[in-house]
């Protein structure tokens, strides 16, 4: 915990853990002349990708991430089933972030929430794990996504050993 808050609160060393999360991300080095809203914006182009990647495969139509928070019900299936599924991948990484003894709230990407390192753990397996769930699921119009999606993610969790893939 100290060694991340001395990382999270200077301003090279945390660019420098972002740079590392980011590289991780993108499978290598990234430019060294990047800023962290470069990054920020790179990663939103993977995220569009990989939703109309699994559109395609997976023929659910998609009109981009949108959700309102205040009328879950209004939300279109594959917007629900990616909450659902990422409201999952939260809980996990939060349970993973104690265990490990770290402090969920000191994030590097993501700052200023309670959850802001939730964030940034849950972002390297959202295109493993949970948009793939979200729209397969999606994809057989169950009667009630959310228990669909939560009992998969469980599975795909226990396959992929999330848990310890993540401390």
């Amino acid at each position: 915990l100290l060694y991340q808050a001395r990382m999270a609160s200077s301003q090279s060393l945390r660019l420098v853990v972002v740079r590392r999360m980011y590289a991780m991300r993108f499978g290598g080095q990234i430019p060294a002349t990047s800023s962290i809203e470069a990054l920020r914006g790179m990663e939103a182009a993977r995220f569009r990708e990989t939703y109309q990647q699994w559109s395609r495969q997976t023929g659910v139509p998609w009109s981009g991430r949108s959700y309102d928070r205040n009328n879950w019900a209004a939300g279109d299936l594959p917007n629900r089933a990616l909450s659902a599924a990422n409201a999952c991948l939260y809980g996990i990484c939060h349970a993973a972030i104690l265990a490990a003894g770290f402090s969920p709230a000191l994030g590097f990407i993501h700052t200023g929430k309670q959850l802001s390192f939730v964030y940034d753990v849950a972002d390297f397996y959202k295109t493993l794990i949970t948009i793939p769930v979200a729209f397969k699921s999606a994809a057989e119009n169950p009667s009630d996504i959310e228990r669909t999606v939560r009992l998969r993610c469980r599975d795909a969790f226990r396959e992929t050993r999330l848990l310890q893939r993540i401390i």
